[in-house]
């Protein structure tokens, strides 16, 4: 610790207080508290290579984070952990350095908001297509290490696919500068790649260059009424076909869902009538009136059956009112109660499926789990939840845990899907990822992580699988 001390001499730089660290060492749902002997609080990139370098001559591992807001234990470090381990907050690191109107893209820096970088887009006229619920704490450092999903997949892609270039501070200290705006470039390899999803367990991103969108400039939402997963999943498919690439987001809702949201989290009345199970809500977004579109898809959903009610947002305050009522689906973890938690992917068109085998499995071992389910109709992504009853004994329901998990990872590989979708690997998965990829795919992993970081101080037993 002296050591550290001496060489990060900035006041405020390294932050010893047990009670400032222990804060940064707990994830956000709180499933995880690890140990770690100091904070680092960087403001520069030259700062964080001071931080890289004095931990690996003090033998620490290093742990980035940003916004914190990790759901499978990615961002804090481990507990009992026979190395000490510093944590890195990039938040410091919250400049956008420059926006490009001209090349469709902007430079931000690791510890920048989502909500920051989708502001300094329509500045300029632009939109920064990532979108989740966590936008005002989520971190450009962060979606990138995750290769975070969300809302707007549909349209933009994931996280991957907004990123053109990076700075990239490495295991040894130094800096890889990578910060191109090109839309093309096939000379070698694209080592972006190498730490987008990878957890910074290889590099620490300290600024990224992210591509813009024309604006949504006109938006249309629907919330529909539907008779089943199955209509959901059909009406999804017609709306892909209907909206000519105007489709910017599409998500499934339970009524359980929106019924506890509008209750006890925004202290509502549902908008719609909840007589049925599922609900789609559905936004058009592009250059011009999108409104009379997304009437004409919604009226042919009617006239097949596929939906029985919908309601159209008569205004932007209606609209983000539904939307409203999708994003605080992030906090129903506080309402539901003890939970297993789920973050599936599987082919489109598959979620019905994967829904409904989930189920019967789950009760197949404990038929008092109550399932709950939402997700992104347009990239097939579930989050799923078997959720406890609330008076039920949670001591012998956690015994059933493994069972359950191994339950219903069966289902999802069974139909051709993924254990994590968008939310990591981090500390959750790193067991079932030794069953999800082959013995090929697993020696190239780690033998990279070899490559690059021989001492593995970076993120240490995160994502890869022992």
């Amino acid at each position: 610790m002296a050591q550290l001390t001496r060489s990060l001499d900035r006041p405020g730089l390294l932050v010893t207080d047990r009670d400032v660290i222990g804060a940064a060492c707990r994830d956000y749902r709180g499933w995880y508290c690890g140990d770690a002997i100091a904070l680092a609080r960087p403001r520069s990139v030259k700062e964080v290579q001071d931080v890289v370098r004095a931990a690996a001559a003090s033998g620490c591992a290093i742990v980035a984070q940003g916004g914190n807001t990790s759901l499978c234990g990615g961002s804090v470090p481990l507990a009992n952990s026979e190395r000490p381990s510093i944590i890195l907050s990039m938040v410091g690191l919250n400049q956008v350095r420059s926006v490009d109107a001209a090349s469709w893209s902007l430079v931000a820096e690791a510890g920048c908001t989502v909500n920051q970088v989708q502001n300094a887009a329509r500045m300029v006229g632009r939109y920064f297509g990532l979108d989740l619920g966590s936008r005002g704490t989520a971190t450009v450092g962060g979606i990138i290490a995750t290769n975070a999903g969300g809302m707007g997949v549909v349209r933009y892609g994931n996280c991957r696919d907004l990123v053109l270039g990076l700075e990239v501070a490495l295991p040894d200290g130094s800096l890889w500068s990578g910060l191109k705006a090109l839309r093309k470039d096939n000379s070698g390899i694209d080592l972006k790649h190498l730490f987008i999803g990878t957890e910074g367990t290889l590099g620490i991103v300290t600024a990224a260059s992210l591509k813009m969108h024309p604006p949504e400039t006109m938006s249309a939402t629907a919330l529909l009424r539907v008779s089943s997963i199955e209509a959901a999943s059909s009406y999804a498919d017609l709306a892909f076909t209907m909206a000519n690439g105007e489709l910017s987001a599409i998500e499934l809702l339970p009524v359980m869902g929106i019924r506890r949201v509008c209750e006890e989290l925004l202290r509502c009345s549902p908008p719609i009538e909840l007589s049925e199970d599922w609900y789609v809500l559905c936004r058009l977004a592009g250059q011009q009136s999108v409104q009379e579109k997304l009437e004409s898809i919604v009226s042919h959903a009617m006239e097949t059956g596929l939906c029985s009610d919908a309601i159209l947002a008569q205004s932007s305050a209606q609209e983000e009112h539904l939307w409203s009522i999708r994003d605080s689906f992030s906090d129903l973890h506080k309402v539901l109660g003890p939970s297993f938690r789920f973050d599936y992917a599987v082919p489109l068109g598959r979620i019905p499926e994967l829904y409904h085998q989930l189920c019967k499995r789950i009760a197949e071992i404990e038929p008092k789990f109550v399932p709950f389910a939402f997700g992104h109709m347009g990239d097939g992504n579930l989050h799923f939840s078997a959720c406890q009853p609330q008076d039920g004994d949670h001591a012998l329901y956690e015994t059933k845990k493994a069972k359950i998990e191994a339950a219903a990872n069966a289902v999802v590989w069974s139909l051709g899907g993924t254990v994590s979708a968008e939310h990591g690997i981090g500390q959750l998965h790193r067991v079932e990822l030794s069953y999800q990829k082959s013995a090929t795919e697993l020696v190239l992993m780690n033998r990279l992580k070899s490559l690059i970081d021989p001492t593995a101080i970076l993120n240490p037993k995160k994502m890869l699988p022992d």
